[in-house]
Protein backbone atom coordinates (compact mmCIF):
# COMPACT_ATOMS: atom_id res chain seq x y z
CA UNK A 1 0.00 0.00 0.00
CA UNK A 2 1.67 3.59 -1.02
CA UNK A 3 1.65 6.27 1.60
CA UNK A 4 -1.02 8.20 0.56
CA UNK A 5 -3.62 5.39 1.44
CA UNK A 6 -1.97 4.81 4.65
CA UNK A 7 -2.36 7.98 5.34
CA UNK A 8 -6.23 8.24 5.05
CA UNK A 9 -6.80 4.91 7.16
CA UNK A 10 -7.90 6.49 10.43
CA UNK A 11 -5.19 5.03 13.57
CA UNK A 12 -8.54 2.88 15.41
CA UNK A 13 -8.94 1.21 11.58
CA UNK A 14 -5.52 -0.60 12.06
CA UNK A 15 -5.91 -4.66 13.50
CA UNK A 16 -3.25 -6.67 14.66
CA UNK A 17 -3.50 -10.55 14.83
CA UNK A 18 -0.57 -12.64 16.60
CA UNK A 19 -0.46 -16.70 16.07
CA UNK A 20 2.50 -18.36 18.50
CA UNK A 21 2.93 -21.43 17.20
CA UNK A 22 5.75 -24.34 18.51
CA UNK A 23 7.90 -23.45 15.67
CA UNK A 24 7.79 -19.82 14.54
CA UNK A 25 5.47 -16.40 15.44
CA UNK A 26 3.71 -15.03 12.84
CA UNK A 27 2.33 -11.52 12.93
CA UNK A 28 0.05 -9.75 10.98
CA UNK A 29 -1.02 -5.71 10.48
CA UNK A 30 -4.14 -5.21 8.67
CA UNK A 31 -6.36 -2.35 7.97
CA UNK A 32 -9.97 -2.26 7.35
CA UNK A 33 -11.39 -0.67 4.24
CA UNK A 34 -15.51 -0.56 3.95
CA UNK A 35 -16.70 -4.19 4.66
CA UNK A 36 -12.98 -5.81 3.62
CA UNK A 37 -9.67 -5.95 4.99
CA UNK A 38 -6.45 -5.30 3.85
CA UNK A 39 -3.29 -7.47 4.85
CA UNK A 40 -0.35 -4.57 5.12
CA UNK A 41 2.29 -6.71 6.62
CA UNK A 42 2.98 -9.90 8.14
CA UNK A 43 6.32 -10.77 10.59
CA UNK A 44 7.63 -14.36 10.32
CA UNK A 45 9.94 -15.84 12.63
CA UNK A 46 11.48 -19.00 13.36
CA UNK A 47 11.54 -19.56 16.85
CA UNK A 48 14.75 -21.12 18.16
CA UNK A 49 13.37 -22.62 21.70
CA UNK A 50 9.79 -21.91 21.59
CA UNK A 51 9.45 -23.43 25.65
CA UNK A 52 11.92 -20.35 26.92
CA UNK A 53 10.33 -17.18 27.91
CA UNK A 54 13.25 -15.27 27.48
CA UNK A 55 12.96 -16.38 23.50
CA UNK A 56 9.63 -16.40 22.74
CA UNK A 57 9.53 -12.16 24.00
CA UNK A 58 12.74 -11.73 21.90
CA UNK A 59 11.25 -13.57 18.61
CA UNK A 60 8.00 -11.53 19.26
CA UNK A 61 10.08 -8.41 19.90
CA UNK A 62 11.84 -8.75 16.60
CA UNK A 63 8.70 -9.05 14.84
CA UNK A 64 7.30 -5.92 16.31
CA UNK A 65 10.27 -3.80 15.63
CA UNK A 66 10.06 -5.36 12.06
CA UNK A 67 6.58 -4.70 11.20
CA UNK A 68 7.02 -1.00 13.28
CA UNK A 69 9.78 -0.25 11.32
CA UNK A 70 8.56 -1.32 7.58
CA UNK A 71 5.22 0.07 8.14
CA UNK A 72 5.25 2.89 10.20
CA UNK A 73 2.37 1.50 12.56
CA UNK A 74 2.34 1.53 16.53
CA UNK A 75 1.22 -2.79 16.67
CA UNK A 76 -0.60 -2.79 19.80
CA UNK A 77 -3.94 -4.64 20.58
CA UNK A 78 -3.12 -7.52 19.28
CA UNK A 79 -5.35 -10.64 18.62
CA UNK A 80 -4.05 -13.72 19.62
CA UNK A 81 -4.58 -17.61 18.74
CA UNK A 82 -4.89 -19.99 20.85
CA UNK A 83 -4.86 -23.85 20.80
CA UNK A 84 -3.58 -26.95 22.24
CA UNK A 85 -3.36 -29.39 24.80
CA UNK A 86 -4.52 -27.01 27.78
CA UNK A 87 -7.61 -25.73 25.53
CA UNK A 88 -10.84 -28.27 25.97
CA UNK A 89 -14.25 -28.12 24.78
CA UNK A 90 -17.38 -28.96 26.44
CA UNK A 91 -21.21 -29.56 25.66
CA UNK A 92 -23.37 -28.13 27.84
CA UNK A 93 -26.93 -27.85 28.05
CA UNK A 94 -29.17 -25.19 29.53
CA UNK A 95 -33.05 -25.18 30.30
CA UNK A 96 -35.22 -22.30 31.38
CA UNK A 97 -39.33 -21.39 32.02
CA UNK A 98 -40.50 -18.62 30.05
CA UNK A 99 -41.99 -16.31 31.93
CA UNK A 100 -43.79 -15.06 29.13
CA UNK A 101 -45.48 -17.29 25.87
CA UNK A 102 -43.40 -15.38 23.57
CA UNK A 103 -39.58 -16.20 23.23
CA UNK A 104 -37.81 -12.85 23.91
CA UNK A 105 -34.25 -11.52 23.41
CA UNK A 106 -33.73 -11.51 27.03
CA UNK A 107 -34.80 -15.12 27.09
CA UNK A 108 -32.47 -16.09 24.75
CA UNK A 109 -29.65 -14.31 26.86
CA UNK A 110 -30.77 -16.10 29.97
CA UNK A 111 -30.76 -19.38 28.43
CA UNK A 112 -27.28 -19.79 26.93
CA UNK A 113 -25.71 -17.78 30.13
CA UNK A 114 -27.43 -20.48 32.24
CA UNK A 115 -25.50 -23.71 29.60
CA UNK A 116 -22.55 -21.42 29.53
CA UNK A 117 -21.83 -20.88 33.36
CA UNK A 118 -19.02 -23.98 33.83
CA UNK A 119 -17.40 -24.68 37.17
CA UNK A 120 -14.18 -22.85 38.03
CA UNK A 121 -11.81 -26.14 37.52
CA UNK A 122 -12.97 -25.96 33.99
CA UNK A 123 -10.73 -22.90 32.53
CA UNK A 124 -11.19 -19.49 31.81
CA UNK A 125 -14.09 -18.88 29.37
CA UNK A 126 -12.39 -18.15 25.56
CA UNK A 127 -15.61 -18.69 23.73
CA UNK A 128 -19.27 -19.76 24.09
CA UNK A 129 -21.23 -21.20 20.47
CA UNK A 130 -24.62 -21.06 21.13
CA UNK A 131 -26.16 -24.18 18.76
CA UNK A 132 -29.42 -25.71 17.88
CA UNK A 133 -32.64 -24.61 20.75
CA UNK A 134 -35.25 -26.39 21.53
CA UNK A 135 -39.05 -24.97 23.01
CA UNK A 136 -40.83 -27.47 24.96
CA UNK A 137 -40.86 -30.80 22.42
CA UNK A 138 -40.01 -28.87 19.02
CA UNK A 139 -36.33 -29.59 18.49
CA UNK A 140 -33.29 -27.95 16.09
CA UNK A 141 -34.96 -24.83 16.46
CA UNK A 142 -32.05 -22.65 14.84
CA UNK A 143 -33.70 -19.06 16.48
CA UNK A 144 -36.52 -19.15 18.38
CA UNK A 145 -37.11 -15.87 18.48
CA UNK A 146 -41.07 -15.21 18.01
CA UNK A 147 -41.73 -18.51 18.95
CA UNK A 148 -44.12 -19.32 21.69
CA UNK A 149 -44.08 -21.76 24.46
CA UNK A 150 -42.92 -22.51 27.97
CA UNK A 151 -40.11 -23.99 27.99
CA UNK A 152 -36.68 -22.87 26.02
CA UNK A 153 -33.73 -24.98 25.87
CA UNK A 154 -30.21 -24.91 24.23
CA UNK A 155 -26.98 -27.01 23.37
CA UNK A 156 -23.65 -24.96 23.45
CA UNK A 157 -20.13 -25.02 23.43
CA UNK A 158 -18.01 -23.90 25.85
CA UNK A 159 -14.24 -23.60 24.78
CA UNK A 160 -11.98 -22.98 27.73
CA UNK A 161 -8.03 -22.70 28.23
CA UNK A 162 -6.16 -23.31 31.24
CA UNK A 163 -5.74 -19.82 33.97
CA UNK A 164 -1.79 -20.82 34.27
CA UNK A 165 -1.53 -21.24 30.46
CA UNK A 166 -3.03 -18.36 29.51
CA UNK A 167 -1.06 -16.34 31.92
CA UNK A 168 2.05 -17.26 30.44
CA UNK A 169 0.98 -15.73 27.26
CA UNK A 170 -0.12 -13.08 28.65
CA UNK A 171 3.17 -12.44 30.26
CA UNK A 172 4.92 -13.12 27.18
CA UNK A 173 2.89 -10.51 25.04
CA UNK A 174 3.14 -7.78 27.93
CA UNK A 175 7.38 -8.14 28.27
CA UNK A 176 7.03 -7.47 24.54
CA UNK A 177 5.28 -4.10 24.78
CA UNK A 178 2.39 -5.31 23.54
CA UNK A 179 -1.19 -5.73 24.92
CA UNK A 180 -4.26 -8.51 24.33
CA UNK A 181 -7.46 -7.05 22.82
CA UNK A 182 -8.72 -11.18 22.55
CA UNK A 183 -8.32 -14.96 22.65
CA UNK A 184 -9.50 -16.13 19.92
CA UNK A 185 -9.57 -20.49 19.10
CA UNK A 186 -7.05 -20.89 16.16
CA UNK A 187 -8.94 -23.51 14.25
CA UNK A 188 -11.94 -20.72 14.65
CA UNK A 189 -9.83 -17.70 13.02
CA UNK A 190 -8.32 -20.10 10.47
CA UNK A 191 -12.10 -20.77 9.18
CA UNK A 192 -12.39 -17.47 8.47
CA UNK A 193 -10.00 -17.12 6.23
CA UNK A 194 -10.33 -20.61 4.50
CA UNK A 195 -14.03 -21.63 4.43
CA UNK A 196 -16.65 -21.20 1.76
CA UNK A 197 -20.53 -20.62 3.00
CA UNK A 198 -21.48 -23.89 0.80
CA UNK A 199 -19.11 -25.75 3.27
CA UNK A 200 -20.66 -24.69 6.25
CA UNK A 201 -23.66 -24.59 5.23
CA UNK A 202 -23.51 -28.89 4.23
CA UNK A 203 -21.34 -29.05 7.40
CA UNK A 204 -17.62 -28.75 7.65
CA UNK A 205 -14.71 -30.12 9.57
CA UNK A 206 -11.38 -28.06 9.80
CA UNK A 207 -8.25 -29.67 10.72
CA UNK A 208 -5.49 -27.22 11.58
CA UNK A 209 -2.34 -29.60 10.95
CA UNK A 210 0.71 -27.42 12.80
CA UNK A 211 3.55 -28.13 14.33
CA UNK A 212 2.77 -28.70 17.93
CA UNK A 213 -1.13 -30.18 17.80
CA UNK A 214 -3.42 -31.38 15.61
CA UNK A 215 -6.91 -29.20 16.05
CA UNK A 216 -10.18 -29.80 14.78
CA UNK A 217 -13.73 -28.19 14.65
CA UNK A 218 -16.95 -28.70 13.13
CA UNK A 219 -18.75 -26.28 11.76
CA UNK A 220 -22.35 -26.18 10.49
CA UNK A 221 -24.00 -23.14 9.58
CA UNK A 222 -23.02 -20.41 11.54
CA UNK A 223 -22.42 -22.20 14.52
CA UNK A 224 -19.61 -24.26 15.71
CA UNK A 225 -20.30 -28.00 16.68
CA UNK A 226 -16.79 -29.14 18.47
CA UNK A 227 -13.51 -28.51 18.89
CA UNK A 228 -10.45 -30.57 20.14
CA UNK A 229 -6.99 -30.82 19.97
CA UNK A 230 -4.69 -33.53 19.67
CA UNK A 231 -1.49 -33.50 20.94
CA UNK A 232 0.29 -35.06 17.78
CA UNK A 233 1.39 -32.76 14.67
CA UNK A 234 4.11 -32.28 12.77
CA UNK A 235 6.83 -32.32 15.13
CA UNK A 236 5.53 -35.79 16.28
CA UNK A 237 6.87 -36.74 12.32
CA UNK A 238 9.94 -35.04 12.81
CA UNK A 239 11.19 -37.00 15.84
CA UNK A 240 10.18 -40.07 13.87
CA UNK A 241 12.13 -39.54 11.03
CA UNK A 242 15.15 -38.72 13.11
CA UNK A 243 14.60 -42.04 15.12
CA UNK A 244 13.66 -44.21 11.65
CA UNK A 245 16.58 -43.45 9.33
CA UNK A 246 19.70 -44.98 9.35
CA UNK A 247 21.71 -42.74 10.88
CA UNK A 248 21.09 -40.05 14.08
CA UNK A 249 20.46 -37.32 13.37
CA UNK A 250 19.05 -34.13 14.99
CA UNK A 251 15.76 -32.70 15.18
CA UNK A 252 16.75 -29.73 12.94
CA UNK A 253 18.31 -32.34 10.48
CA UNK A 254 15.13 -34.30 10.66
CA UNK A 255 13.07 -30.98 10.09
CA UNK A 256 15.14 -30.12 7.06
CA UNK A 257 15.03 -33.66 5.66
CA UNK A 258 11.22 -33.60 5.85
CA UNK A 259 10.86 -30.34 4.18
CA UNK A 260 13.31 -30.96 1.84
CA UNK A 261 12.43 -34.35 0.56
CA UNK A 262 9.10 -35.43 2.56
CA UNK A 263 6.04 -36.80 0.96
CA UNK A 264 3.03 -39.01 1.60
CA UNK A 265 3.17 -39.76 -2.35
CA UNK A 266 4.67 -42.92 -1.55
CA UNK A 267 3.60 -44.40 -5.04
CA UNK A 268 5.15 -41.82 -7.22
CA UNK A 269 8.54 -42.72 -6.05
CA UNK A 270 11.20 -45.15 -7.25
CA UNK A 271 12.51 -47.87 -5.68
CA UNK A 272 15.84 -46.94 -5.41
CA UNK A 273 15.38 -42.97 -5.16
CA UNK A 274 17.95 -41.73 -2.48
CA UNK A 275 18.98 -38.64 -0.62
CA UNK A 276 22.45 -37.59 1.38
CA UNK A 277 22.04 -37.46 4.77
CA UNK A 278 25.47 -36.23 6.80
CA UNK A 279 26.99 -38.99 9.14
CA UNK A 280 27.89 -38.26 12.87
CA UNK A 281 31.38 -36.57 13.01
CA UNK A 282 31.97 -35.57 9.64
CA UNK A 283 32.07 -39.06 8.34
CA UNK A 284 30.77 -38.17 5.22
CA UNK A 285 27.27 -38.85 3.57
CA UNK A 286 24.94 -41.10 3.91
CA UNK A 287 22.25 -42.78 1.18
CA UNK A 288 18.79 -43.15 2.63
CA UNK A 289 15.87 -44.24 0.87
CA UNK A 290 13.13 -41.93 0.04
CA UNK A 291 10.86 -44.54 0.09
CA UNK A 292 11.60 -45.51 3.63
CA UNK A 293 11.24 -41.59 4.49
CA UNK A 294 7.77 -41.33 2.83
CA UNK A 295 6.54 -44.47 4.64
CA UNK A 296 7.55 -43.19 7.79
CA UNK A 297 5.68 -39.52 7.38
CA UNK A 298 2.68 -41.22 6.23
CA UNK A 299 2.34 -43.80 8.71
CA UNK A 300 2.40 -40.75 11.51
CA UNK A 301 0.17 -38.40 9.42
CA UNK A 302 -2.13 -41.47 8.58
CA UNK A 303 -2.37 -42.29 12.92
CA UNK A 304 -3.12 -38.71 13.22
CA UNK A 305 -5.95 -38.01 10.75
CA UNK A 306 -7.63 -41.54 12.10
CA UNK A 307 -7.72 -40.29 15.62
CA UNK A 308 -9.39 -37.49 15.03
CA UNK A 309 -11.76 -39.39 12.23
CA UNK A 310 -12.80 -41.96 15.21
CA UNK A 311 -13.30 -39.05 17.45
CA UNK A 312 -15.92 -37.43 15.08
CA UNK A 313 -17.42 -41.27 14.70
CA UNK A 314 -17.63 -41.50 18.35
CA UNK A 315 -19.38 -38.13 18.78
CA UNK A 316 -22.12 -38.91 15.32
CA UNK A 317 -20.37 -35.97 14.37
CA UNK A 318 -19.20 -37.51 11.30
CA UNK A 319 -22.85 -37.26 9.51
CA UNK A 320 -22.66 -33.92 10.14
CA UNK A 321 -19.67 -33.21 7.69
CA UNK A 322 -21.30 -33.35 4.03
CA UNK A 323 -18.54 -30.59 2.78
CA UNK A 324 -16.08 -32.36 3.69
CA UNK A 325 -12.79 -31.80 5.31
CA UNK A 326 -10.32 -28.92 5.03
CA UNK A 327 -6.70 -29.01 5.77
CA UNK A 328 -4.50 -26.08 7.37
CA UNK A 329 -1.41 -25.36 8.44
CA UNK A 330 2.06 -25.67 8.20
CA UNK A 331 2.35 -29.89 7.74
CA UNK A 332 -0.17 -29.14 4.52
CA UNK A 333 2.53 -28.43 2.48
CA UNK A 334 3.84 -32.06 2.88
CA UNK A 335 2.92 -33.31 -0.88
CA UNK A 336 -0.39 -35.74 -1.07
CA UNK A 337 -1.33 -35.07 2.55
CA UNK A 338 -4.72 -34.96 1.01
CA UNK A 339 -5.13 -38.41 -0.35
CA UNK A 340 -4.17 -39.72 3.20
CA UNK A 341 -6.82 -36.97 5.21
CA UNK A 342 -9.96 -38.95 2.83
CA UNK A 343 -8.82 -42.39 3.11
CA UNK A 344 -9.06 -41.96 7.22
CA UNK A 345 -11.94 -39.43 7.37
CA UNK A 346 -13.71 -41.14 4.31
CA UNK A 347 -15.21 -37.28 2.68
CA UNK A 348 -13.79 -35.13 0.39
CA UNK A 349 -10.64 -32.85 1.53
CA UNK A 350 -9.03 -30.03 0.63
CA UNK A 351 -6.73 -27.63 1.47
CA UNK A 352 -7.51 -24.71 2.63
CA UNK A 353 -5.43 -21.64 1.16
CA UNK A 354 -6.44 -18.31 2.70
CA UNK A 355 -8.39 -15.76 0.22
CA UNK A 356 -10.88 -12.75 0.30
CA UNK A 357 -8.70 -10.74 1.40
CA UNK A 358 -6.96 -7.43 -0.28
CA UNK A 359 -3.32 -7.05 -0.60
CA UNK A 360 -2.65 -10.91 0.08
CA UNK A 361 0.79 -11.73 -1.11
CA UNK A 362 1.45 -14.90 -2.90
CA UNK A 363 3.94 -16.11 -0.23
CA UNK A 364 1.17 -15.53 2.53
CA UNK A 365 -1.83 -17.05 0.19
CA UNK A 366 -0.38 -21.12 2.04
CA UNK A 367 -2.24 -22.84 4.63
CA UNK A 368 0.50 -22.13 7.05
CA UNK A 369 -0.71 -18.60 7.34
CA UNK A 370 -4.05 -19.50 7.60
CA UNK A 371 -4.56 -18.72 11.20
CA UNK A 372 -2.45 -15.27 10.95
CA UNK A 373 -4.72 -14.09 8.46
CA UNK A 374 -7.86 -15.15 10.16
CA UNK A 375 -7.03 -13.33 13.59
CA UNK A 376 -7.21 -10.25 10.82
CA UNK A 377 -11.14 -11.32 10.31
CA UNK A 378 -12.14 -12.08 13.65
CA UNK A 379 -10.43 -8.59 14.41
CA UNK A 380 -12.05 -6.75 11.59
CA UNK A 381 -15.85 -8.62 12.91
CA UNK A 382 -15.12 -7.36 16.62
CA UNK A 383 -14.34 -4.04 15.14
CA UNK A 384 -17.88 -3.46 13.27
CA UNK A 385 -19.84 -5.40 15.85
CA UNK A 386 -18.11 -2.68 18.38
CA UNK A 387 -18.61 0.23 16.27
CA UNK A 388 -22.57 -0.43 15.74
CA UNK A 389 -22.95 -1.01 19.78
CA UNK A 390 -21.42 2.15 20.05
CA UNK A 391 -23.53 4.43 17.31
CA UNK A 392 -26.64 2.28 18.84
CA UNK A 393 -25.20 3.62 22.57
CA UNK A 394 -25.10 7.14 21.18
CA UNK A 395 -28.15 7.10 19.29
CA UNK A 396 -29.83 6.04 22.35
CA UNK A 397 -28.36 8.94 24.39
CA UNK A 398 -29.19 11.36 21.74
CA UNK A 399 -32.62 10.23 21.76
CA UNK A 400 -32.87 10.56 25.67
CA UNK A 401 -31.49 13.78 25.39
CA UNK A 402 -33.54 14.94 22.72
CA UNK A 403 -36.73 13.81 24.84
CA UNK A 404 -35.72 15.43 28.00
CA UNK A 405 -35.44 18.72 26.07
CA UNK A 406 -38.52 18.37 24.61
CA UNK A 407 -40.07 17.87 28.23
CA UNK A 408 -37.97 20.61 29.41
CA UNK A 409 -39.25 22.85 27.04
CA UNK A 410 -43.07 21.97 27.91
CA UNK A 411 -42.41 22.62 31.33
CA UNK A 412 -41.11 25.99 30.55
CA UNK A 413 -43.32 27.40 28.18
CA UNK A 414 -46.83 25.73 28.59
Amino acid sequence: MDDNKQNMIKKDDYIFGLDIGTSKINLFVGAIEGNSVRVLECGDFPLANPDAFDSVVETLGKAVHMLESSTSIDVHNVYVGIAGKHVSSINYKGLVTLPTSEVRDVDIEAVVKQASTVPSSAGQIIHVFPGEFTLDEERGIKNPKGKTGCRLGVDVQVVTSRQNALMDITKCVESAGLTIADFVLEPLAAASAVLTDDERELGVALVDFGAGSADIAVFVGDSVRYTASLDLAGNTVTSDISKCLKVPISLAKAEEIKKKYGTCKISNLIEDETFPVPAVGGRGDVQCSRKLLANVITARVKEIFKMLAKDLQKRHLDVLINGGVVLTGGCCALEGIEAVAEQAFEKPVRIGHPTGMSGIQDAFQKPSYATGIGLLYYAAKQHRENKKRETGTQISVSVKKGLQRFKDFVKTYF
